[in-house]
This record gives C-alpha cells, sequence and structure tokens, in this order.
C-alpha cells in the first residue's frame, strides 16, 4: 500500500468542505474552480434576519479536488447548481442536494455510534465516479463540524474528461435544484403517515392476536 500523503505545511489552495443541513444549497468560497458560470444570480438569506441579504451570488458548477491519502488518486468533484461567494474561507455542503443524486452521507460521528454500528462507510460521503468505481471520503471532526480537505484543482484536472491523470465525480444533479420546492417534504411526510399507519396496522393485529411474532409482522404475513 502506498504510504500516506503528508500535506503539512502545504496550502495550495487548500481549504475544506463542510456538512451544513441549514445550507439549504451547496455553497463555495475561497478554493473552488468555477467550472461553469451560469451567468444567473440570486439574493442569499443569512441564517439570522440580523445579517440581512447577500444579493447578486453567483450560480455555478464548482469543483473541488479530494486528493486520496490512502490512495495516492485524485478526484474532481462537481456541484451543479451551487452558490459562489468567494469571500467565504470555506465550502458548505448540502447533505440533501448530495443525496439526490444518489451520494451517501453519513453525517453521525464515530464516537456517537455504538461498537457495532461502526463500519467503513460511518461517518462518511461515498459516491460513484464517472468510471463506475466507488469513492470513499472519510470525513473528520472539529469541535462537531463534519469536514473533509479540499484544495483547488487545476484547469488540466478539470478539462480531463477521459479520467486520465485523476477521476470525475458528480456529486450533485445536473438537472436542477430548487430548495424551495416541496415535492420532497410532501414525499417525506406521505412515507411517515404510511409507516405510522403500517405501525397501527400492526399494533392492532398484535392486540387481537398476542401470539404473533414481530418476524410475522415484518414479513407481510398479516394479510386480511
Amino acid at each position: 500500500m502506498a504510504p500516506a500523503l503528508d500535506y503539512t505545511g502545504l496550502t495550495f489552495n487548500a481549504s475544506r468542505a463542510e456538512l451544513d443541513s441549514n445550507c439549504d444549497t451547496c455553497c463555495f468560497g475561497k478554493g473552488v474552480y468555477v467550472a461553469e458560470d451560469t451567468n444567473a444570480t440570486i439574493t442569499v438569506n443569512g441564517f439570522m434576519e440580523s445579517l440581512g441579504l447577500v444579493p447578486n451570488v453567483k450560480l455555478i458548477t464548482a469543483a473541488i479536488a479530494y486528493d486520496d491519502p490512502e490512495a495516492w488518486h485524485t478526484y474532481i468533484l462537481f456541484y451543479h447548481h451551487a452558490l459562489y461567494i468567494p469571500e467565504m474561507q470555506r465550502h458548505l455542503l448540502n447533505p440533501n442536494q448530495m443525496r439526490a443524486n444518489d451520494v451517501i452521507v453519513n453525517e453521525t460521528p464515530l464516537v456517537l455510534l455504538p461498537y457495532d454500528l461502526r463500519t467503513k462507510h460511518s461517518h462518511s460521503v461515498v459516491a460513484t465516479t464517472e468510471l463506475h468505481e466507488e469513492l470513499h471520503i472519510p470525513l473528520e471532526l472539529e469541535g462537531v463540524t463534519s469536514f473533509f480537505r479540499t484544495r483547488m484543482p487545476t484547469r488540466a484536472e478539470v478539462e480531463d474528461t477521459d479520467n486520465r491523470e485523476c477521476t470525475h465525480v458528480h456529486m450533485t444533479p445536473s438537472s436542477g435544484w430548487d430548495p424551495h420546492d416541496n415535492t420532497m417534504a410532501d414525499h417525506e411526510a406521505s412515507l411517515r403517515a404510511a409507516m405510522n399507519n403500517e405501525d397501527s396496522y400492526a399494533r392492532r393485529r398484535i392486540e387481537k392476536d398476542p401470539c404473533l411474532t414481530q418476524s410475522q409482522i415484518e414479513s407481510h404475513e398479516l394479510q386480511d
């Protein structure tokens, strides 16, 4: 196995990407490569009303580099429909925007997981590359904030569409992202209601026949 990379003392436009579910769209600052400028802008609300509004925030396709310290390989992560605020010193990633592109985001830190639930993919981001391979990014903690280290990619890395020297990964959907669309929330509410109804139905059946086991319930043997 190749030795782990040591970035001590190196900066090369280094930054970090933090998970932030309060940020409804992935937002990038210093250390990002603007792969595409959509020429669209929006006004962004601060997380407190007293912070006011941030006008003319660009919508971009952002590219950041993740250098895998174990594999000695570079991955270029593309975030479509992202916000660009160059004054920011770090990047903020909305987990659900990534999940909308089938990226697995496991946010719970290892220290908060029971021993028997800790796996390689715990407290990690897991995505599929353009080469249909798995990318596993273990997350670190600073205080209670989960993050991973990144840097600004070079133009050659961003334009390496054949994945010869690095591997490209699309972390968010290219088809669009509207954080104010209630479709996801409506589906969530419907699923929760359906689950509650199933639990209620199962409880009623158990009351009628307490000899039924949980495995029988879960295997759908409780049919009318």
